[in-house]
């Protein structure tokens, strides 16, 4: 799932972002999750983004809870969110699935920089 996400990011106003909102629209839990990480960075619309993420998580996406919780305990000034977010990171651990949560970030990064590389080559 990683390498269509690092993907959406290089192709944010084509026909891959209206088919991801179309997926999302229709209760895709991997576009939901997918257009609220793109939403909330590349986009910068954070509060829509948050809400996909949230959204992508209560329908059972681990990795949109895992990502979901981070922003909250980190990027959020609120106390009330950072607590929030502190027991979705809880909530994730008891579960057992943080670590593929963990491996599943670190292949994000490492596409990214591939794409970015591919996209930035000289010639």
């Amino acid at each position: 799932m990683y390498k269509p996400l690092a993907h959406f990011l290089s192709h944010l106003n084509g026909p891959e972002r209206r088919f991801l909102e179309r997926c999302a629209e229709v209760g895709n839990v991997d576009a939901i999750f997918q257009q609220g990480f793109v939403d909330y960075f590349p986009l910068g619309l954070r509060d829509k983004g948050m809400e996909l993420l949230a959204r992508a998580f209560a329908e059972g996406s681990v990795e949109a809870g895992y990502l979901c919780a981070m922003l909250l305990m980190y990027h959020h000034e609120d106390e009330e969110e950072v607590q929030m977010g502190v027991q979705m990171m809880e909530d994730i651990r008891i579960s057992g699935q943080l670590e593929s949560c963990s491996k599943f970030f670190s292949g994000i990064s490492k596409d990214v920089v591939v794409l970015l590389l591919e996209m930035y080559a000289p010639g």
